[in-house]
């Protein structure tokens, strides 16, 4: 992704990993198949592999640079983090060279902002130092939705998979550092950043709202995991806690955004990833940033 503005704010991407991953029917448990292919087929080459039929995504952490503060946006998987997963167990140093590149050290960050708690967006909140694991970013303050944080805490304490580890090494470490804000679903930074319900992904999913001279941005974290949904917005993940409410948060956002200049910004799109909605029939189309 290359960097871009909204505004006075710059946006720019750290990939810890990128390329062909699941099959669309694997991805999307509701989705026609015929219907899927054809669609993809007309989409950008670059996300959907149609000789091994896999969608492409990337993970990747967003860096959000005001005029008063460093901010983190996801944080993907994180390194030495256990019982991940095979999918999981690939090389985490891209995202650490990604992060000096971006001429970053740990403790220029100021706020971490987790869209959900789920395994690949909260990894890097946390690292193993001396057998403990500690905040990666010691200066930040984390912002997780509290009714998120809540729900993976009692799902932990009943021994539930997921989350498995991944409240326990990446998200408590924070509270209890306090480091940790947690706050209601609708919190403000301030006036130029704030957060928008948009629960079924995961009970406490939220949108990261931007808005900057007169220019306004969304974070949507796994609002949509690929372009494919704005086409079929109803077409929930196998992720999705309650597919429903899913597909409802996710025709919100696309009716809100449609045919404005909000620049949309998903947590999993490869290529430009950032975008704007505009209206395609009954549906919507994904645009990508300089397409």
């Amino acid at each position: 992704m290359n960097p871009f503005t909204i505004g006075d704010v710059t946006v720019s991407s750290i990939i810890e990993r990128q390329g062909p991953w699941r099959k669309p029917t694997d991805m999307f448990p509701t989705a026609d198949p015929t219907r899927a292919r054809e669609h993809l087929l007309g989409l950008e080459h670059y996300l959907y592999d149609a000789v091994l039929d896999l969608l492409f995504t990337t993970y990747q952490t967003f860096v959000v640079r005001t005029n008063k503060h460093t901010i983190l946006i996801d944080t993907c998987v994180g390194e030495d983090k256990p019982n991940r997963g095979a999918k999981l167990d690939y090389p985490k140093q891209p995202w650490l060279d990604g992060f000096a590149a971006e001429g970053l050290r740990f403790e220029d960050i100021d706020y971490v902002f987790c869209t959900h708690l789920h395994i690949d967006h909260c990894g890097w909140n946390t690292r193993l130092l001396n057998g403990k694991w500690v905040p990666t970013f010691p200066n930040a303050k984390y912002i997780f939705s509290k009714r998120e944080y809540d729900y993976w805490e009692a799902e932990t304490v009943k021994g539930s998979n997921p989350p498995g580890d991944v409240w326990s090494d990446s998200c408590l470490p924070i509270v209890e550092a306090g480091q940790a804000l947690l706050v209601d679903d609708d919190y403000a930074l301030d006036d130029s950043l704030w957060l928008t319900p948009t629960p079924g992904h995961s009970p406490g999913h939220v949108c990261v709202n931007v808005k900057s001279a007169g220019k306004n941005g969304i974070f949507t974290g796994d609002l949509m995991h690929h372009a494919l949904q704005c086409i079929e917005p109803d077409w929930s993940s196998c992720f999705c806690y309650d597919t429903d409410a899913s597909a409802k948060s996710r025709r919100s956002v696309l009716e809100s955004a449609a045919g404005t200049d909000t620049i949309i910004v998903p947590a999993h799109f490869p290529g430009a990833t950032a975008g704007r909605i505009k209206l395609s029939g009954d549906n919507y189309r994904f645009h990508f940033l300089g397409s």
